[in-house]
């Protein structure tokens, strides 16, 4: 798999935009999309500016999410937060998002990967010739990148489609990628900044949620 970083890696994939793109933002949003979704959000629709976003999301009577560098912005529902999609009932409804990092990177037919669904989106690749993998652009992004490939190559005989929470319990290398997650610059910032939970969540809940959301037409299901 080849690793674009940011939106100039992202226009750079667009140029040839061949294979299967994946989009990580590991700290937080690709993880709040995948536990809003999981939660029983009907669709999460993702701008990238924080003044259409708050006017779209009025418009469609949405939940509105949305921070930038770490800090809710005012006017919105929630902050990037996993924890807040699980622990709110938020089923049914649409979520409208926009995040300093994440919501830069979409591309059409786009799949959003984090640790959480990491097993679900190896088992996809793994039906691909060719998948690129779309990081928002900071080093905890890259470390998702390199679990996610890993566990496309891993042996998984004898496990369930999407759970390999036995070879990572495991295996050193899968560890210390995800401590470097938790470790990141990102990582100590949002746990200084209130959301050590979040952090702590994204780093143990791996493959939690077996679901492979793709965004589509301007949303995401």
């Amino acid at each position: 798999m080849r690793c674009y970083t940011g939106p100039t890696g992202r226009d750079r994939f667009l140029r040839h935009p061949r294979g299967l793109p994946i989009i990580i933002d590991v700290l937080l949003a690709s993880s709040t999309i995948v536990a809003a979704l999981w939660a029983g959000v009907d669709r999460v629709i993702p701008i990238e500016d924080a003044e259409e976003a708050l006017a779209v999301g009025k418009e469609l009577n949405a939940v509105l999410v949305g921070e930038r560098h770490g800090i809710q912005i005012k006017g919105f529902d929630f902050n990037s937060s996993p924890l807040a999609m699980l622990e709110t009932g938020l089923a049914g409804k649409t979520i409208v998002i926009t995040t300093a990092h994440g919501t830069r990177v979409m591309v059409e037919g786009g799949i959003i990967a984090t640790t959480l669904n990491a097993g679900a989106v190896a088992d996809r690749i793994k039906l691909t010739d060719r998948a690129y993998i779309l990081a928002s652009g900071t080093g905890e992004d890259l470390m998702a990148a390199r679990l996610i490939e890993y566990l496309a190559r891993a042996p998984v005989k004898g496990y369930p489609a999407g759970d390999r929470s036995e070879i990572i319990a495991n295996d050193p290398l899968s560890l210390k990628l995800l401590d470097d997650i938790r470790n990141s610059e990102t990582g100590e910032i949002l746990s200084r900044r209130g959301h050590k939970g979040d952090v702590d969540f994204v780093c143990s809940a791996i493959n939690r949620f077996p679901i492979v959301p793709v965004y589509r037409n301007g949303y995401i299901k």
